[in-house]
């Protein structure tokens, strides 16, 4: 896992840094790791053309960078010009890139260059950067590298402004910063790699930790087995799915296929009466169970049964509810139980607040979220859960003694005793009908195998546990929706489609 960092933190590591091994130093080292970035993405271009970089170069630090880094690439004898977008430049970086035979020009005189640009480096403000500072417009298509920080980027809140230049890709220097993940950050920063610049975090706790590829093959191998292979069904993981209504047959059984495409054992399902043929006809691995089952499963919770009492090891409740009433029969016995449960869309409206034995992931949009928070007697605007959501998500852990997972293009998982993670996808595409069902299945699924979870017997699944397998189910699905839109549109059906080989490919 990645750890993520305020901009106040970032800034006293980097001081220390700099009053130990010198500014300039510092300086150079980075733009030594921007100069490979950026022959790196020269490297990916088809043209036959010769390459040429434009850098726009702002006041301070960041623009120093950017000015030692077309140093190195006129000594590689790559074409570059240095675009000034301030009258004052970095003195000394500026005599650098001289020196190595560049040209520096105000922006206003070089602007018509940008068109011809292979690649642009925005080297303008970094961390500097203040809400309302101008910035340039740039040609359509344009490929950009950011220098730390995408220009007209908020570094620590992830609000961006209307002109903000895309990047294609960001190199961020010393660690992640928080405003890199969130809100626009993952819609503006492209892929971001961290040079570290071996800064020294040791008295620095990170407010949180990004979740990402590494980590998520990581944490799902924690548990498993080479034992594993010998395993029957009933151990592979039953999953009860309490889910549909008249209005919603489609997300329950959505749900459903996702949960079953992902490789589960047994998946028992709890729908109305009136769609358990249509459930049957679209999820034919699915096996229907009625109230009093639900009971006996429950009641069973100290002993193992096979067949139609099979122990449920976890409970996926909500997509396609009516969550008008309150919870009564099933969904009351299940929500008073000890066994794991993920709880979605309409179970949002109706799970308890306050304490409570069974371990839950609840996972809300920023909408459903604002609901949760409400029902426990705290009210809040859109606004404040966007400008701070991990603050407003540990409320909702803390209400409803859950895990919470906040979805969006950054999502943020948090427990109850304030511990949280991010997963960041980048994913726009899973904005869709039906994609949050999908999810749904997916943790519903990794919550009911022990060989995931850990647990065996009688042993419940801790929340650090819960938080991890929460974020891995976020970075699949998010991983998910990358490959199928790679070709063609997103929808849930087609997520379902692309699930096996998705999950495959984390060792399932």
């Amino acid at each position: 896992m990645i750890p993520v960092y305020s901009v106040a933190q970032i800034r006293a590591v980097e001081a220390q840094e700099n009053s130990k091994r010198g500014e300039t130093s510092l300086m150079k080292q980075a733009a030594s790791h921007l100069a490979s970035t950026a022959l790196g993405m020269l490297a990916e271009n088809t043209s036959a053309e010769p390459a040429f970089v434009v850098a726009l170069i702002g006041p301070g630090n960041n623009g120093g960078d950017g000015l030692y880094a077309l140093a190195e690439l006129q000594l590689q004898k790559i074409s570059t010009l240095a675009l000034q977008f301030h009258e004052q430049v970095h003195a000394e970086a500026a005599a650098a890139y001289q020196a190595a035979g560049g040209t520096m020009l105000d922006l206003s005189d070089g602007e018509g260059e940008l068109a011809k640009a292979s690649l642009i480096i925005d080297a303008i403000y970094g961390l500097g950067y203040r809400p309302g500072s101008a910035l340039p417009v740039l040609p359509a298509n344009a490929r950009v590298l950011a220098c730390d920080v995408p220009s007209g980027l908020n570094p620590d809140t992830g609000v961006a402004e209307d002109g903000v230049l895309l990047a294609e890709r960001t190199l961020t220097f010393g660690a992640l910063k928080s405003g890199l993940l969130a809100i626009d950050g993952p819609l503006v920063t492209g892929d971001i790699t961290v040079a570290d610049l071996e800064f020294d975090f040791s008295s620095v706790e990170a407010g949180t930790q990004l979740v990402e590829e590494t980590a998520t093959r990581e944490l799902l191998n924690q548990h498993r087995s080479w034992r594993d292979a010998g395993r029957h069904k009933y151990q592979r993981g039953v999953l009860g799915l309490i889910a549909g209504s008249d209005l919603y047959p489609g997300a329950a059984q959505l749900t459903a296929k996702a949960a079953v495409a992902c490789g589960a054992g047994l998946l028992r399902t709890h729908v109305p009466e009136s769609i358990q043929s249509m459930m049957a006809l679209s999820v034919p691995e699915s096996v229907p169970l009625d109230d009093d089952q639900i009971k006996e499963a429950l009641s069973s919770s100290r002993r193992q049964i096979h067949g139609k009492g099979a122990k449920i090891k976890a409970w996926a409740i909500g997509p396609g509810l009516d969550g008008r009433t309150p919870p009564t029969g099933a969904i009351a016995d299940v929500f008073a139980s000890p066994q794991p449960a993920v709880i979605d869309a309409s179970g949002l409206e109706v799970v308890p607040a306050g304490p409570s034995e069974q371990p839950r992931v609840l996972t809300p949009h920023a909408k459903e979220l604002r609901m949760l928070l409400s029902r426990a007697g705290v009210k809040i605007t859109p606004d404040e859960i966007a400008q701070d959501p991990i603050r407003w998500t540990r409320w909702a852990a803390l209400a409803y003694n859950a895990v919470v997972l906040l979805k969006g293009p950054t999502s943020y998982i948090v427990a109850p005793n304030g511990d949280s993670l991010m997963v960041s996808h980048s994913a726009p595409e899973l904005a869709t009908a039906g994609s949050g069902d999908v999810l749904t299945g997916i943790l519903g699924y990794m919550l009911s195998d022990s060989s995931l979870t850990g647990t065996e017997g009688l042993r419940t699944v801790p929340n650090r546990r819960m938080m991890e397998l929460t974020a891995c189910a976020a970075y699949i699905h998010g991983h998910l929706g990358r490959v199928t839109a790679a070709d063609g549109t997103v929808n849930a059906s087609r997520l379902i489609e692309n699930l096996p080989k998705v999950m495959k490919q984390f060792g399932f």
